[in-house]
């Protein structure tokens, strides 16, 4: 071999070793320095991440019973992805939706149509490879059905999830609230805390606690990781990537679940027994008239010492459970319509009442720190007077009643009764109205007085401004004044086209009657103010927040608000008239604490001392609104406590009953336990086997019903009757002996409430 031919050989060497020396290189650069960053963008093609919503926290009442939880639904989903991946013409995916609506409704779940379904499908909330709910708490056997058939409905599954449980059912559901998907407005306007970012339906706080401790109810979203393919289909599901949702914190409560039991109960046996009860008639009256409605009423316990809230009734109410998932259209309307009274409506902190005589309390609180008594037409607070039965302005010309009772000069007794020798402490036990009339008038006309002394005393007490309890949509009252009627008129002339004040605008307020209104919480605080000797606190209904493990978050003690001066004499004083109210003969709670006949029980006021003022307010055109609050024992009180009742008529005949029998169980007799929504569907549907039962055991007839029942059966079945008088149901035994008794007192209560007051 010549030399070129040498040379031309090391030039092809060291070509082809520069050659593969740079693809070396290249395969090294592209291994080892972009593995990396091609790693992640080949992931980033080819997986896809689902959001895992977390479970909410839990609200507890005061002794650690969980009132709301979560509890585990089987549910209908379809995936839109695999349906669309199915390639069905427009005819056989409505048979398929017809099919799926078929076996849901056959399976016992509501009534469930194709077009609910093309909804939830149509619903741009869900992601392309989310699963959509279109069925909820449906059969187990569902999950048989279409498993087996996975191939006639493409993207169908039956899987667990959880949901909100309300484990009382409507029990305590004004203030425990409600939750529901969340809408696009509010996906706009809410600011969730961090690492808690919300996605549209979502269940979220919609009243009551769930709303205004979302935060703190809601949990941190986990996320579950697929793989898919350049088609877009899921290939398999990454475990190693999953990410755990955590629970949200737990709301532990200041009421007793037992006593909100209570509390309900009594309320709504009242309302019954009044819209029952037969109108008086005035013989002086051609006029009918009005019947007593009771469309509602709430119920307001408070713990005087601390401002806690033992129970808050608010009467109809709902069942929160039927908001899984977002309550139905014509229940939404239902529930929100006048005409049913208004079932969401919480009336014992958004309902505005006047408080009629309940009022005179805090009037004699202004007279006396005023310096009132013993001025003017006021004779001193320990000197007693006849009370003539009516009143007549001072401004008012004429001699004779007959002559100023054409001008509104004259306001009149309940019946226009007189009393005799009526001191302060006298005047609050039988509620004479001429003495307050008397008050009202000077307080206003008497330039050595505060003008506002009687509104002033009552916002000192916490009227006519929200209460601050931890509730969401409170109402604030209202304290008429001559300064904001005139701003009203200025604001809204056709809505308020008067802007002057009288004396007799003042006498009016001095009974709590006119434009003053307040919520039963402020009537409540209020009582409870002057209970615990003069310290305003906000009512507190939350306790503390806590993790799952028991780990405090924060903690509520009481929030005192103001201190009001209460001079001891003056306490001793009302307090006595107060206490006269329940034990004097001629007090306007007497019978109420003294007598079962009026639908009111034998309280030991001797031993446990009990100071209440009833209340009747006049509403235009509808019958009286009946108020009662009190607290007790008196000495050292542990419960303050205020009822009022819509169009029921006197304070002494409806709303005082209801508080002694509240109170008769509180402090004497005990509490019994508060029924589970379980147990209470059980006892309505053990109610008529039951009676069967009583009719067989007497003689009566004989039970077909227990031939051939097992006692051994399966106690989740029912309803099964045994012999012994024992009815098995859904795993709740309901006593049939122990049933009967509560419902033959509960309907002798109620005829002792209609005889007594009718």
């Amino acid at each position: 071999m010549d030399e070129l031919t040498r040379y031309r050989m090391r030039v092809l060497a060291v070509v082809a070793i520069s050659l593969f020396a740079a693809l070396v290189a290249r395969v090294w650069y592209l291994q080892v320095i972009t593995t990396e960053q091609a790693v992640a963008v080949a992931e980033q093609n080819v997986t896809r991440e689902i959001r895992v919503s977390a479970p909410r926290g839990r609200i507890l009442d005061v002794r650690g019973r969980v009132l709301v939880g979560n509890r585990i639904t089987t549910m209908v989903t379809i995936n839109r992805r695999e349906l669309d991946q199915a390639n069905l013409d427009d005819q056989h995916r409505l048979q398929m939706l017809t099919r799926i609506a078929i076996e849901v409704n056959r399976s016992g779940n509501e009534l469930l149509k194709t077009t609910d379904i093309e909804s939830a499908l149509d619903d741009p909330a869900y992601g392309l490879y989310d699963d959509v709910p279109v069925a909820v708490d449906v059969g187990e056997d569902l999950l048989i059905f279409f498993g087996e058939r996975t191939d006639q409905y493409p993207g169908v599954r039956v899987v667990d999830s959880t949901v909100r449980s309300y484990h009382y059912g409507n029990l305590a559901s004004h203030l425990l609230g409600w939750v529901g998907p969340l809408n696009d407005t509010e996906y706009r306007n809410r600011r969730p805390p961090e690492d808690k970012d919300y996605a549209l339906r979502d269940e979220v706080g919609k009243a009551g606690i769930e709303l205004l401790f979302e935060d703190d109810l809601r949990g941190v979203a986990g996320g579950r990781v697929v793989e898919v393919d350049r088609l877009g289909r899921i290939v398999r599901e990454r475990d190693d990537l999953f990410l755990a949702p955590v629970p949200g914190d737990d709301v532990v409560l200041t009421i007793d679940i037992d006593l909100q039991y209570l509390v309900e109960t009594e309320l709504e046996r009242a309302i019954f027994a009044a819209r029952s009860r037969e109108p008086e008639r005035n013989p002086d009256s051609d006029e009918d008239p009005p019947d007593f409605d009771a469309p509602g009423g709430a119920v307001v316990v408070l713990a005087p010492d601390s401002g806690d809230v033992l129970a808050m009734g608010s009467y109809p109410s709902y069942d929160p459970n039927e908001s899984i998932g977002g309550f139905r259209v014509d229940r939404w309307i239902e529930l929100n319509d006048p005409a049913n009274d208004l079932p969401m409506f919480n009336r014992a902190i958004q309902g505005e009442y006047a408080p009629g005589s309940t009022f005179k309390l805090f009037t004699a609180h202004a007279a006396w720190h005023e310096g009132v008594f013993g001025t003017g037409r006021v004779k001193p607070a320990d000197e007693p007077w006849d009370d003539p039965g009516y009143y007549v302005l001072q401004s008012c010309s004429g001699t004779e009643v007959e002559d100023v009772e054409a001008g509104g000069c004259v306001f009149r007794n309940a019946k226009s009764a007189p009393n005799a020798q009526v001191d302060l402490e006298r005047s609050l036990t039988i509620s004479s109205d001429v003495y307050y009339y008397t008050i009202g008038e000077s307080i206003y006309i008497n330039p050595i007085h505060n003008e506002t002394g009687i509104q002033d005393a009552a916002g000192d007490y916490g009227m006519g401004l929200r209460s601050g309890i931890t509730l969401p949509f409170e109402q604030d009252g209202f304290l008429p004044t001559p300064e904001n009627r005139e701003q009203r008129h200025l604001d809204h002339p056709t809505a308020f086209p008067y802007d002057d004040w009288y004396p007799g605008d003042n006498v009016n307020v001095a009974i709590g009657q006119g434009d003053v209104l307040v919520t039963p919480i402020q009537l409540a605080n209020a009582f409870a103010t002057f209970a615990n000797g003069g310290t305003l606190r906000s009512p507190n209904v939350v306790s503390n927040v806590r993790t799952r493990e028991g780990d405090e978050v924060r903690d509520f003690g009481p929030r005192q608000v103001a201190a009001v001066d209460i001079d001891p004499e003056f306490h001793d004083i009302a307090l006595a008239g107060l206490l006269g109210v329940t034990s004097d003969e001629h007090g306007t709670a007497y019978w109420a604490f003294n007598s079962a006949a009026t639908g009111g029980v034998y309280f030991p006021v001797d031993r446990v001392p009990i100071a209440g003022k009833t209340g009747t307010a006049e509403v235009r055109g509808k019958a009286d609104t009946s108020l009662f609050a009190a607290f007790g024992p008196a000495e050292q009180p542990t419960h303050a406590i205020a009822a009022v009742i819509e169009e029921a008529g006197f304070g002494s005949q409806v709303a005082a009953p209801l508080v002694a029998r509240i109170l008769k169980a509180v402090l004497i007799d005990g509490i019994e336990e508060a029924p589970t929504a379980a147990v209470s569907y059980a006892r309505s549907v053990a109610l008529p086997l039951c009676v069967d039962w009583y009719q067989w055991i007497t003689g009566e007839n004989s039970l077909g019903r227990l031939e051939g029942s097992d006692p051994t059966a399966d106690p989740t079945s029912g309803p099964v009757l045994d012999a012994d008088g024992r009815v098995r149901v859904r795993g709740e035994v309901i006593d049939c002996t122990r049933l009967l008794e509560d419902v033959a007192e509960v309907l002798e209560g109620l005829d002792a409430l209609r005889e007594g007051s009718g």
